[in-house]
């Protein structure tokens, strides 16, 4: 922390730096490419269905054999919670 002196008041400024955005790398089960899952977009099916989207091929998770199946999925740690996920399909650990 630094402190500087003006004229009338004594500002406090700090000199840390920002923390990196949060990043969770996944693999594409289509294409195979990697993309970080936070950054990319929604999909735009309805509700707890939607997906996030590969944005090599443009495709979601939603139409996937294994997307419906209940034991593919689980509660959402914390840090997936702050970025969107309720419930997190496990394709994307």
């Amino acid at each position: 922390m630094r402190r500087s002196i003006g004229a009338s008041a004594m500002a406090i400024t700090s000199t840390a730096a920002a923390a990196p955005p949060v990043q969770h790398p996944v693999k594409c089960p289509y294409c195979t490419s990697e993309f970080d899952l936070f950054a990319a977009s929604w999909c735009e099916h309805p509700g707890a269905r939607a997906s996030k989207v590969c944005p090599r091929c443009t495709r979601c998770l939603c139409g996937h054999s294994a997307y419906g199946e209940p034991r593919f999925w689980t509660e959402a740690p914390p840090v997936f919670q702050k970025q969107g996920f309720h419930r997190l399909f496990l394709f994307y650990l």
